[in-house]
C-alpha cells in the first residue's frame, strides 16, 4: 500500500513541478486581467505579441503590437528595447503561453521591470471575449482594413440541449454512482475490490474538482482542471489493477502457489510445478513493448488549438481544450506510461512468481496515463471542430464506465461482496 501511495503522490506532485519550471518563474495575468490593465492604464501598458511577423501579419488581435520572440532574444541590454517599448508594461502573447514565457524571462535578466506573460495565449485570450462581438481587444484583425470578431459559432438548439444533458444530468448521475459504489465498497478488504474503492474515490474527487472549476472559476482554473484530469487517471490505473488482479486471483489462479494455474492447459505444464517457462508472462512480454510503442501515438498527435465561442441558451461558452492540458495528456502521460511499463517489462523479466505482484503493480499504474491520454486524444482528434461531441462523448463514455461496474458488481454480487458488507452498506447513512 505504501508503494501504491509513493506512486499515486509523486505521479501527482511531478506534473506540478514540471509547470512551475516552465511557468513559475514569469510574471503571469490571465487574458481577463491583461484587457483590464490595458482598457484602464491608457498608453502606459502595450499587448505585444511574441509571434513571427509572418504570424502576425495573418491575423493577431486589434490592438496589439508586434515583437517577435527571436528579435527580443537578440537584445542583449535593456537599452537595446525600441523605443515604443521602453517605460511601459507590456504584456506579452503568443499562441498559447509559453513562448511569451521566455520571452518574459529574458527581458527580466535584462533588467526590464513591467513584463509579463498573458497565461495561456490567444487560445485562452478568445475564450475570454465579452460575447459575439466583444469589446477593445476582443477582435481578430487580419489587415490594416480587415477586422473581425474572434471566432464565434451559432450552436443549434438541438446542440445546446445536448450540453446541457451532458454536464448537468449525465455528471452528476455518474458521479452520484461512483460515490454509491465506494460506499458498497467501504469494508471490502480483497484487494480487487479495494482498487475499485479506491479508483472511486480518485473519480468523484476529480469530478467534483470540474463542478468546482465551472461554478466557481468559470472553467479558468488550471488546478481545479488538473486536479479533474488526475482524478480520472488515478481510476484508470486503480481499474486496471482491480480488473487484472481480480482475474488473476479469482479465475486464472496465477499467483496462488497452491493451485494449477488456470491457463496451464494452454501451456501444457505448469512453472509451479515443473522447470518451464510461464506462458502468461511470456505472454506480457510482448504486450507491455507493444503498448509502450502504442504509447508513442500521444507525443505525435496534433495539437489541438481549435478554441471558438458560443451561446447555450443565452449564456456564452468557450469550447476549446488549451494545450497546457494537451501537454499533460500527450507529453507527460506518455513518458509515464512509457516510464511505468518499462519497470513492470524490467521486474517481470526476473525468475520466479514473486516478480508477478509488483509488476502487476506497475503496469496497472502505467495503464492510468496511457489509459487517460488516448482517451482525450481519440475524443479530441474526432470532435475537435465541433467540441460539443467531443464534452459529449466524454461524459456518456464516463457514464458508461460507472454503469458498467455496477452491473458487474451486482450480477457477480455473491462472490465479489459478502452478505456482512451488502447489509453494512445498505444500513449506512
Amino acid at each position: 500500500m505504501k508503494t501504491v501511495v509513493g506512486m499515486v503522490l509523486a505521479g501527482g506532485i511531478a506534473p506540478l513541478a514540471i509547470y512551475w519550471l516552465l511557468f513559475g518563474g514569469a510574471a503571469t495575468v490571465t487574458p481577463s486581467e491583461a484587457k483590464q490593465r490595458l482598457r484602464q492604464s491608457g498608453d502606459a501598458a502595450v499587448l505585444v505579441d511574441v509571434r513571427s511577423a509572418d504570424a502576425f501579419a495573418a491575423g493577431h488581435i486589434d490592438g496589439a503590437a508586434n515583437w517577435p520572440l527571436e528579435a527580443i532574444l537578440a537584445v542583449e541590454r535593456a537599452e537595446q528595447a525600441p523605443v515604443e517599448y521602453r517605460a511601459r508594461t507590456l504584456l506579452l502573447v503568443c499562441d498559447v503561453g509559453l513562448a511569451s514565457r521566455r520571452a518574459v524571462g529574458h527581458l527580466a535578466a535584462l533588467g526590464v521591470d513591467g513584463a509579463t506573460s498573458v497565461r495561456g495565449g490567444i487560445q485562452e485570450w478568445i475564450r475570454s471575449a465579452a460575447g459575439p462581438t466583444g469589446g477593445d481587444f476582443d477582435r481578430w484583425r487580419t489587415g490594416p482594413d480587415r477586422v473581425g470578431p474572434f471566432p464565434f459559432r451559432q450552436s443549434p438548439p438541438w446542440q445546446q440541449a445536448v450540453a446541457v444533458l451532458s454536464f448537468f444530468f449525465i455528471k452528476p448521475i455518474y458521479t452520484l454512482l461512483s460515490l454509491a459504489v465506494v460506499v458498497v465498497l467501504w469494508r471490502s478488504q480483497t484487494p480487487d475490490l479495494a482498487a475499485v474503492r479506491w479508483g472511486m474515490i480518485a473519480f468523484f474527487l476529480g469530478e467534483n474538482a470540474c463542478a468546482v472549476n465551472y461554478f466557481f472559476f468559470q472553467e479558468t482554473s488550471y488546478l481545479a482542471e488538473y486536479l479533474h484530469s488526475f482524478g480520472m487517471l488515478v481510476c484508470f490505473g486503480f481499474l486496471a489493477y482491480a480488473v487484472l488482479d481480480g482475474v488473476d486471483r479469482r479465475i486464472l489462479t496465477l499467483s496462488d502457489p497452491q493451485r494449477r494455474c488456470a491457463a496451464s492447459g494452454l501451456c501444457r505444464a505448469c512453472v509451479k510445478y515443473d522447470d518451464v517457462p510461464c506462458g502468461l508472462k511470456r505472454t506480457f512480454c510482448l504486450i507491455i513493448p507493444a503498448l509502450i510503442v502504442l504509447a508513442m501515438m500521444l507525443p505525435a498527435a496534433d495539437w489541438q488549438d481549435n478554441s471558438y465561442n458560443t451561446l447555450i441558451f443565452g449564456a456564452p461558452y468557450n469550447y476549446a481544450h488549451l494545450r497546457i492540458y494537451q501537454l499533460f495528456e500527450n507529453w507527460y502521460c506518455a513518458g509515464a506510461a512509457v516510464v511505468l511499463l518499462g519497470a513492470s517489462l524490467l521486474i517481470l523479466a526476473g525468475k520466479g512468481q514473486a516478480s508477478i505482484a509488483p509488476a502487476k503493480i506497475a503496469f496497472a499504474a502505467a495503464i492510468g496515463p496511457l489509459g487517460f491520454g488516448m482517451m482525450r486524444m481519440i475524443l479530441g482528434g474526432a470532435y475537435n471542430q465541433n467540441r460539443v461531441w467531443y464534452l459529449c462523448w466524454e461524459e456518456t463514455t464516463e457514464f458508461l464506465l460507472l454503469l458498467a461496474i455496477c452491473c458487474i458488481l451486482w450480477i457477480f454480487r455473491r462472490g465479489l461482496i459478502p452478505a456482512t458488507s451488502r447489509a453494512a452498506a445498505l444500513e449506512s447513512p
